[in-house]
């Protein structure tokens, strides 16, 4: 009886660890670490972290409700949104935006379908600096709010700072 519930058990463990699969990569304790530590699963993730930025280098201060995307960099290869990240942390003054990167990537593969470019930043619209073979593009964070996974507020001493 005790081997048939551990079996029934382990099954549940690996529905759940298939469900959030795409969180990062899963790990399953052992039988000591299961009777001694008491967890079942873990999960490693990558996040690629954003600050805020400036929308022209000639503002004063960054500006909280707009975030850049890469699509590709400077050297023409993939940008940070196809690289190893499983997600995004988007700063904000007061929070951090958590985004997933598959959903990332299909909200900007259907926000830019049009292709449409511009010579200076604009919403949705993709942009490639001169003497540079990047490609970029401007978001809304509110639209990363809408897309988002989770906001984590910042500690006190992060959100008194300026920038």
């Amino acid at each position: 009886m005790y081997e048939k519930n551990v079996e029934l058990f382990k099954g549940v463990e690996r529905k759940f660890a298939k469900s959030i699969e795409t969180l990062g990569k899963i790990n399953f304790s052992s039988k000591e670490q299961d009777i001694h530590e008491h967890w079942d699963v873990s999960i490693t993730m990558q996040i690629d972290v954003k600050a805020m930025k400036k929308k022209h280098r000639s503002d004063d201060k960054t500006n909280e409700n707009i975030h850049y995307v890469e699509l590709k960099n400077v050297l023409g290869n993939p940008g940070w949104l196809y690289g190893e990240a499983h997600y995004f942390a988007f700063e904000t003054e007061d929070y951090w935006i958590m985004v997933d990167k598959i959903r990332l990537q299909g909200f900007i593969k259907e926000k830019c379908a049009a292709k449409e470019w511009s010579e200076i930043p604009d919403f949705y619209k993709l942009t490639q600096r001169k003497q540079r073979l990047d490609i970029f593009t401007l978001v809304k964070t509110m639209d990363l709010i809408f897309i988002c996974d989770k906001m984590i507020k910042k500690d006190e001493e992060d959100t008194s700072r300026n920038g």
